[in-house]
């Protein structure tokens, strides 16, 4: 496969058309459009390019109605009722066709050099679901699981997604929807078996992921690509011992067998860490057992490869940016039928995407990496930027214009700068007595030391 092109520095837009055009040209949409698209008997009042990037700033929006962003966005006058028949007639199987050309790589090594480990784009995989209403539509067709712990029934239909991350700027490179409860595993199969996972990159997941039927399936396709992974296992996982190596970490054998016919399908080599994570302050420390193809001690030490490990949880950090800042809404989709609901989720990628470029921009005007850009400031800042940009697009000229963002991309690299946090640890407790909470009656707050310490004894 050949490498993936090197994207073009972002930078920060008060046009919604053209931060939508960066992430999904017209003429590549109306391919698409027009290959699988729905047949109609005329010329529709949007073009399928335009409905999707109304689609893409509704979500973005929080007050609102799907007509109304329209007329913003487009100055195309159309009913809320229009529109849904037109949402019906796409699908979203349409949509998701658009993902792959739509997620694309960010991070450049220049730019964005945290989010590269030696040569390595860092990335991860991850699961998580949403919820769904208790329409009609949804009650026929959603599937819901059973509570854990009981038999009995939740509250609402879930739809299952995995999406892969890059790490560093939170970009969304691929998603996979389960609407037949399917497992988290099944659907990580679906995305990095896509082939999405960009050449010479480090596959990070956590210990759901680690188990060898998947390292397996995965590992030789990211091989070819110059790609490795590191995930973390369980720590019940057996294997056995073929070296242990100057850094501490060990080379292992794992046989992989069919979880259903336990056929023995191969013989795993790979490099196991284990570790210990420890803070002063705390007692428990936290344990990791860790996979890697990364089979070099020299090139990799182990000390390394544990500290990269806590960069996955930028993946936890997206999840909250995609259903707490970008949505809003306690994780309860908009949508009244599973259509809509597909599309609305796929929606909420792709505005991901979008703020990902965003604060590309205030992150290289800060000189600083993209992690310290709050998202929720640039999202608030992007909607209402483009929103006046649109409504006075005959009223403002070109000057004025690049005078309004060069101002809010100022006020930005201010305001949305997160500051650095210490680290800190608390003993539980509250400042005023209530019910049986003790009462703090002296601080006990004291910086946090991290200490990773290798297991040398093996599991």
């Amino acid at each position: 496969m050949q490498s993936a092109p090197i994207p073009a520095p972002p930078s920060f837009s008060s046009d919604f058309a053209d931060l939508f055009e960066a992430l999904l040209p017209p003429q590549v949409a109306g391919e698409i459009f027009l290959t699988h698209g729905p047949r109609g008997g005329g010329l529709p009042k949007l073009s399928g390019w335009q409905w999707l990037m109304s689609k893409v700033f509704h979500v973005m929006s929080p007050l609102g109605d799907f007509a109304g962003h329209v007329k913003q966005i487009t100055g195309t006058i159309i009913s809320n009722s229009a529109l849904s028949q037109r949402g019906t007639s796409i699908g979203w199987e349409l949509v998701a066709a658009v993902l792959p050309r739509a997620l694309r790589p960010l991070a450049t090594p220049e730019a964005q050099p945290d989010a590269f480990y030696k040569g390595l784009r860092l990335t991860a995989v991850d699961g998580t679901s949403h919820n769904l209403r208790n329409t009609p539509a949804m009650k026929a067709r959603a599937v819901k699981s059973r509570c854990r712990g009981s038999s009995g029934e939740p509250a609402f239909a879930r739809l299952g997604s995995v999406v892969l991350v890059e790490l560093g700027t939170h970009q969304p490179l691929a998603a996979a929807f389960g609407w037949e409860n399917q497992g988290e595993l099944t659907l990580v199969r679906q995305v990095v078996g896509q082939g999405v996972v960009p050449p010479r990159s480090l596959l990070l997941g956590d210990r759901l992921n680690g188990t060898p039927c998947l390292i397996h399936e995965i590992l030789p396709g990211l091989e070819r690509d110059g790609s490795a992974l590191l995930f973390r296992t369980k720590a019940n996982m057996k294997s056995r011992l073929v070296e242990t190596l100057s850094d501490g970490s060990r080379l292992i054998d794992v046989d992989v067998r069919d979880p259903r016919t336990r056929e023995h399908l191969g013989t795993l080599r790979l490099r196991e860490i284990a570790a210990e994570v420890r803070f002063e302050g705390r007692d428990k420390p936290v344990e990791l057992r860790l996979w890697t193809s990364l089979l070099d001690p020299q090139a990799h030490p182990a000390l390394e490869l544990v500290g990269l490990y806590a960069t996955r949880w930028e993946h936890e950090l997206f999840y909250r940016e995609l259903k707490s800042h970008l949505h809003g809404r306690d994780n309860l989709l908009d949508a009244q039928t599973p259509e809509s609901a597909a599309q609305e989720a796929l929606a909420l990628l792709m505005a991901a995407a979008v703020i990902a470029r965003q604060r590309a921009g205030v992150a290289a005007a800060a000189g600083v990496a993209m992690r310290k850009i709050s998202f929720a400031k640039v999202l608030e800042a992007t909607v209402a930027l483009c929103r006046v940009m649109e409504l006075g697009r005959d009223l403002i000229d070109d000057a004025a214009r690049a005078e309004w963002t060069r101002r809010v991309l100022a006020e930005l690299v201010v305001s949305a700068l997160i500051p650095d946090r210490k680290p800190r640890s608390c003993d539980r407790g509250l400042r005023q007595p209530a019910k049986n909470w003790k009462k703090i009656r002296q601080p006990t707050s004291i910086p946090l030391v991290k200490k990773i310490t290798l297991d040398l004894t093996g599991p």
